[in-house]
């Protein structure tokens, strides 16, 4: 390396010289100012052991801030050399990698467990390979790995590359915030969570006593579920402020120049999946529309917008065969809510009010079942759709959702689901009604259910 590896390391771990700096840490202190806060528990409250852990999801998520906490919560005057924590941006090999931990562990030998914290490790081509070395090497007693990245294709290799190595390591996926834990960090003393122990009518019709939930799923369908944008809109008479817009613009535009991708493709792509949400569309019609040309290229910057955690793509299921078409036309949803408004400030130079978009009926329906599928995906991982000559929006094994964001659904609105043998729900806009063939749940009621009601019910 090219300049004093160990000063670095310094300085990115102020702690190592007292333990209480760990308070003065910038994430720590963002994290105080926020009027809510969120956190994952499953990670911050797990017993870590010898092992790789990887936790990833998309930039500005939180998982810088979640291994500052991690520090925080562990760390004392005496264990205060066994964390380690270094932000792999500013390394350029998987050489330099390798000689920093070594070159720490060299160092600091103090008893106890060490935590190597390695954050955005993907940022650094065949990174990967490095901890495989030092896992070969010996270095695993009473070591916990931590390493984080942006880019879910290489987290993916991540696992691949350390077949039989990685130890009692697992995964952490940080994704945006739901519904449910927007509404939770807003009203604490209310319980938001449906138990079971009564119907959805009694449940619904008591939250919405205490709760307008009208209004605040009016409010995360603008903000989404990335804590900074949540307390800016919260917090700033429902705006979001240019900045958040240019920061998260400017993380999409250098994640597209780190990959080698040209920025005016991914505009015009991006374009293209801002009309085509709720709409099926093939790569070869993706790029005729475009412009673009080759299936091919549209096929590799979908992935990469994928692997960015841009976008998602699901794929046609055929329900009467049970067997998945990749070949056939797929679906894609945007992250979030907040990168439809993003994506259409950027693209489209106009940012559009929340209710212009609400007063459009096919507008407000594209966001709501993008919101259906997020919502899905959560509970079930893998979800899919079925189209022949009709269409349902969304299947996950015997269960099937269709999504009619309109004042009344009828079954004549619904047909191909009723040929569905399994469990059939339809989500309104208002509309709550339970029959024995079907039933309709408003979205702000359904995204609050959990997945043992639907596998249930």
């Amino acid at each position: 390396m090219a300049y004093n590896i160990l000063e670095k390391m310094y300085n990115q771990n102020p702690w190592w010289e007292d333990y209480n700096a760990i308070r003065r840490d910038y994430h720590i202190k963002e994290l105080q100012k926020n009027n809510f806060v969120f956190s994952n528990q499953d990670f911050l409250k797990h017993r870590f052991a010898d092992g790789v852990y990887i936790a990833t999801g998309p930039r500005q998520i939180g998982k810088t801030t979640h291994l500052k906490l991690l520090i925080q919560r562990m760390i004392n005057s005496r264990n205060k050399e066994n964390f380690l924590y270094f932000n792999c941006d500013i390394l350029d090999s998987k050489k330099d990698i390798a000689e920093l931990v070594e070159k720490y562990l060299r160092n600091f030998r103090s008893a106890g467990r060490k935590f190597i914290l390695l954050d955005e490790i993907t940022s650094v081509k065949d990174s990967i390979l490095a901890i495989k070395y030092l896992i070969d090497k010996g270095e695993k007693s009473k070591i916990t790995y931590i390493l984080t990245g942006s880019s879910a294709v290489n987290i993916k290799k991540t696992g691949e590359f350390l077949p039989g190595r990685r130890g009692k390591g697992k995964d952490f996926l940080f994704l945006p915030v739901s519904f449910s834990e927007f509404l939770t960090v807003q009203y604490p003393k209310i319980n938001i969570a449906w138990t079971g122990k009564e119907s959805i009518e009694k449940f619904y019709a008591r939250l919405n006593q205490k709760i307008s939930l009208s209004a605040e799923l009016g409010k995360y369908l603008v903000c989404g579920g990335i804590p900074r944008v949540i307390n800016d809109y919260l917090l700033d008479d429902k705006k979001i402020d240019l900045d958040n817009f240019n920061l998260y613009r400017d993380w999409i535009a250098s994640e597209v120049a780190k990959n080698g991708k040209r920025e005016q493709i991914i505009k015009v792509i991006l374009q293209r999946i801002l009309i085509s949400i709720s709409s099926d569309i093939s790569y070869n019609a993706f790029a005729a529309d475009t412009g673009i040309g080759s299936h091919n290229t549209v096929y590799d910057y979908l992935m990469f917008l994928e692997d960015a955690f841009i976008i998602k793509q699901i794929y046609n299921y055929s329900y009467q065969q049970k067997k998945v078409n990749f070949r056939k036309n797929k679906k894609i949803y945007l992250r979030d809510p907040f990168l439809f408004w993003l994506l259409g400030w950027w693209l489209n130079g106009k940012l559009e009010s929340y209710k212009e978009i609400t007063e459009n009926p096919a507008l407000a329906g594209q966001l709501a079942e993008n919101l259906t599928f997020l919502y899905l995906e959560s509970l079930f991982g893998e979800v899919f759709f079925y189209k022949d000559r009709r269409e349902i929006d969304f299947i996950h094994k015997n269960l099937a959702w269709e999504c009619k964001y309109q004042n009344k659904a009828a079954p004549s609105d619904f047909k191909e689901l009723l040929k569905f043998s399994g469990k059939r729900f339809v989500i309104t806009k208002d509309e709550l009604k339970i029959t024995k063939d079907y039933q309709l749940i408003p979205l702000k009621l359904f995204l609050l259910l959990n997945k043992e009601y639907f596998e249930k019910h």
